[in-house]
Formats: structure tokens, C-alpha cells, sequence
């Protein structure tokens, strides 16, 4: 979704620091870099200078970069642009131009691809807050790392929202003279494209929102524990007999219940964990967030569990743990967990009043946790299911700045032609949160790809992509006929 957790790089670290230099706002912005400034045939970067915070100028500018890939026809002017956001919050764009390049060579035939690297991440002068390089094991440490970053960015974390990079964009397509953009937004980028139509409503052809979640959602995540129930009941439904899917969920019940008890320890990276019941939480959520891969050893490694054989339960809370981001770095900088932070302790709903001190926002979650029904959180718990997402629950609690920007969750939104298109097996934007992201327009369409999960157009096929490219081609959704042939999950003895 949305969430951190929900980016699937969420692992990286941060490598570099803001760029505040007093350049003036309005000055000649530097030249465009040369073609291969990427590697993708038809592409050329350049930069954009634009304030920090809108309205604030004593807080300075920054750089925003971009890519555009051309497309492949030169013969003839390019029908559009569609314009493609990664999600996190904190992903690169840029990082990713031979993915998407590939992914959508069909759409290159007659369509421009411009991605912008939001503020703070990679090629746009990424901000650092000294508290999140690498992501703590443990969650408090990691809520008390978040707002240490809040402290440390001070006045300046309000420049790194939603609204600011959604502007950005707007100032690379107008200084690129496009007339109206496609917008394509996977998970978070959903967020962050519905905010961009909700403030340049003119500039907006059509939109495509990739597990996609509404302005306004649940900070509780109780659609998502709904979708890992249902993630494994259809896996199983579609097994051939290899697992039932009831019997599995009872058995991560008494599993969760005994890890509760009686966490296991393990080791990784030299540091002591323990695997309770929290882990198992996430171990679930992410092997459902990532289907087909993964998810069909879940039923045999919870079962061996219960047997008293740890070996692939333990594998699999290594795989999930948090990593030291050192592992991540390279040329280019993938994700950035400060950027991250900062958006979506801006941006999102809180289960606490923002302006409340520390010590009341800590009752008044804690209170509100206690209100929940156990039930509705089965078979984790309320306390496992609501501990392990990077940014739903308390992540933001001790974001020092009470009086900061608040994102406006209601319209109005353009009348565009929107596609939803939503995973089946997700639990990360389950199909429930992506037709609630589909109400917040008139004329919006869901589609749900079966036997996947997060980002359903990086299955293999290219099946979804080309849907996606008929869409932005024809404003209608065409035949979906390929989604029938996405093969079920194999699920493992």
C-alpha cells in the first residue's frame, strides 16, 4: 500500500544529505543532462530549482530531477506522457527507468515516460535526519527514531509532503510544456497521484492507480488483516487439495498464541531477536504483500512450527527482520526511509489529536487500541497486527511538529477516466481499500488480478502492464481475457 511496509524497499539507507542551498526561486534552472544519463535508449534528464515550503521562502529551495524517455516513433509527435510514481513514500523513479522502460515498451511506441524523483530522494537532493539509516529491529525504538528525525528536520519537514511533490511534478511538466500528463501510481504513488489530480485537476488526462489506497484510510489496518484471512483461504481455494485454508488460519492462531507465550530467539546480523507473535503477523503480511512468491510455504512452515521445526519460520522472520540499509547502497539510492517518514507523518490520518504533547497522544492510542475488538484482528491479535506496519498504527506518534501541514482527504477530483487495478492475494492495498480509492472518483474502474499480490503489473506475464497500456491508449479498460491465465499459487508440501 501505501505504508512504508508496504514499499518493498523499505530496506535501503540513507546516503546523502538535504540541499538547501540559496539559489533564488525563478532563476535559470541548470541544463538538461545529455541522453544516457540513464540506461534507457531516448532518455534525457535535467533538474528543476522550487521552494522548499510554498509561501515560506526563508526556508530556501531545492532540486527536483527528472528522466523522460522518449518514445520509440520519432517520425511523429508522442500521443501523451504518462507520468509514473513508485510508491513508499521514499522510492526513486529514476532508479527504476529500465524496469519501467521495459514493463511499458508497448505504451514507448507512442507515449513519453517522465519520472521525477520526489524531494529528498536520490537524484532530488536527499534529506537525511540522522535517525533512520538503518531501520530498528524493535518497534518502539523505531517510533522513537521517527520523531528523532522530525526533531532533527525541524521546520524544514514541512517542505517533504505530499502536496509539495505533487507540485514539483507540476513544475517539470510545465517546464516541459506538456499540456496534460497520464498519471500511473503504484501503492503509495496512488496517494501521491490522487493528490496531484486533487490539485492540478486540469492538468489531468487519465489515471491508473496500482494497489491503491484512499486519501482517507484506516490507520487501524483492519482491512488488511481481512485480506491476509482471505489471501490464504483463496490460495488454498485454488490448491488442487494441497492445503485448506481454514484449518491453515487456525493453525496460525495456535502458532500466534504459543509464540506469544514463548517467543522463539534467533540471531541475525550478530544482534539477539525474538520471533513472537508480532513477527509471525508480519512474516504473514509480507508473504501475502508478495505473491505469488513466498505465500505457498506458509501452510507447510506453520504447520513444522507447530511440530516444534523452526528452521524455515526462523528463515522466514530473517527475510522480514529490518535490515542495516549499508547492504542497499549503489549508484543510485532506491529508497529513502527519512523522506519516507517525514511524508507520512505529514500526510496521513492519525489515531491521536495532532496537536495533543506526546504523553496524551500515547493515552489516547493506547485507549483506542483497548477499544478494538479482538475478534476483528483474528488469528494475530490486535496488538501483533497493529505493531508491524512502518507506517499505520503509533509509527508517528512522537512527530514533534503539532501544528504542521494537514492533507485534505476530500475532493473535489477531476472527471477522468481512472483505473484501479488491485491484487487478489494483497493484504498490503487489498481490493476492499482500492475500491475506496475508486469512490473518490466519478468515473473509476476496478479490476482485480487474480493469484498476486502488491503491484500486480510486475507479474510475469506482462499481462496487467498491457492492460494498463490499453487503458491510458483507449480510456476505456480492454479485455481483460489474459487474467485467466495467471497460474495459482503453488503451494508447498
Amino acid at each position: 500500500m501505501k505504508m512504508i511496509s508496504r514499499a518493498v524497499g523499505m530496506l535501503a539507507a540513507v546516503v546523502a544529505t538535504v540541499g538547501l542551498a540559496s539559489v533564488p526561486v525563478g532563476a535559470e534552472a541548470p541544463r538538461s543532462e545529455p541522453a544516457g544519463c540513464v540506461p534507457v535508449s531516448g532518455a534525457v534528464c535535467g533538474t528543476v530549482r522550487v521552494p522548499l515550503v510554498r509561501g515560506r521562502p526563508e526556508l530556501g529551495v531545492t532540486t527536483v530531477a527528472y528522466t523522460l524517455i522518449g518514445h520509440r516513433d520519432a517520425s511523429r509527435p508522442a500521443k501523451g506522457t504518462v507520468t509514473i510514481n513508485p510508491g513508499g513514500p521514499g522510492n526513486s523513479a529514476i532508479a527504476s527507468a529500465s524496469q519501467y522502460a521495459q514493463m511499458f515498451r508497448g505504451l514507448l511506441e507512442d507515449h513519453d515516460l517522465l519520472l521525477v524523483d520526489p524531494r529528498g530522494v536520490n537524484r532530488s537532493d536527499p534529506v537525511t535526519c540522522g535517525a533512520l539509516g538503518s531501520l530498528p529491529a524493535v518497534r518502539d525504538e523505531f517510533v522513537r527514531a521517527v520523531g528523532e528525525c522530525g526533531r532533527t528536520l525541524g521546520e524544514r519537514g514541512r517542505g517533504y509532503t505530499s502536496a509539495e511533490i505533487a507540485d514539483d511534478i507540476d513544475a517539470v511538466r510545465a517546464k516541459l510544456r506538456i499540456e496534460r500528463l497520464d498519471l500511473l501510481g503504484q501503492s503509495y504513488g496512488t496517494y501521491l497521484m490522487t493528490v496531484y489530480a486533487q490539485r492540478h485537476p486540469g492538468r489531468v488526462r487519465s489515471a491508473v492507480l496500482s494497489s491503491a489506497y484512499p486519501l482517507d484510510f484506516d490507520m487501524w489496518a483492519r482491512p488488511n488483516v481481512s485480506a491476509a484471512r482471505r489471501a490464504v483461504r483463496l490460495m488454498c481455494g485454488r490448491s488442487a487439495g494441497a492445503c485448506d485454508g481454514d484449518r491453515v488460519l487456525r493453525d496460525i492462531a495456535r502458532l500466534a498464541e504459543r509464540l506469544r507465550v514463548r517467543p522463539i530467539p534467533y540471531a541475525l546480523d550478530g544482534r539477539q531477536r525474538l520471533l513472537d507473535d508480532t513477527a509471525l503477523a508480519a512474516i504473514t503480511y509480507n508473504l501475502a504483500k508478495s505473491a505469488p512468491a513466498g505465500i505457498g510455504d506458509l501452510p507447510a512452515m506453520v504447520r513444522d512450527a507447530l511440530r516444534a521445526d523452526n528452521a524455515s519460520l526462523i528463515e522466514a522472520a530473517r527475510q522480514t527482520a529490518p535490515l542495516s540499509g549499508s547492504a542497499f547502497r549503489q549508484d543510485e539510492q532506491p529508497f529513502n526511509p527519512e523522506l519516507a517518514a517525514a511524508v507520512m507523518c505529514n500526510d496521513y490520518p492519525t489515531l491521536w489529536n495532532r496537536r495533543a504533547p506526546v504523553a496524551t497522544r500515547l493515552k489516547q492510542f493506547s485507549a483506542g487500541r483497548a477499544a478494538l475488538p479482538e475478534r476483528a484482528y483474528w488469528p494475530f491479535g490486535k496488538r501483533a497486527w497493529t505493531s508491524i506496519s512502518y507506517d499505520q498504527g503509533n509509527a508517528c506518534i512522537r512527530w514533534p511538529d503539532r501544528h504542521g501541514p494537514v492533507q485534505p482527504t476530500g475532493g473535489p477530483f477531476p472527471d477522468v477516466p481512472v483505473l484501479v487495478v488491485s491484487g487478489d492475494l494483497d493484504a498490503n492495498t487489498p481490493t476492499e481499500v482500492g475500491r475506496q480509492a475508486a469512490r473518490q472518483f466519478r468515473r473509476a474502474t476496478v479490476v482485480e488480478v487474480p493469484n498476486v499480490g502488491h503491484v500486480a503489473e510486475q507479474e510475469p506475464s506482462g499481462c496487467v502492464a498491457a492492460i494498463q497500456t490499453g487503458f491510458i491508449r483507449g480510456l476505456r479498460v480492454p479485455d481483460t481475457f489474459c487474467l485467466a491465465d495467471i497460474p495459482p499459487v503453488p503451494v508447498h508440501p
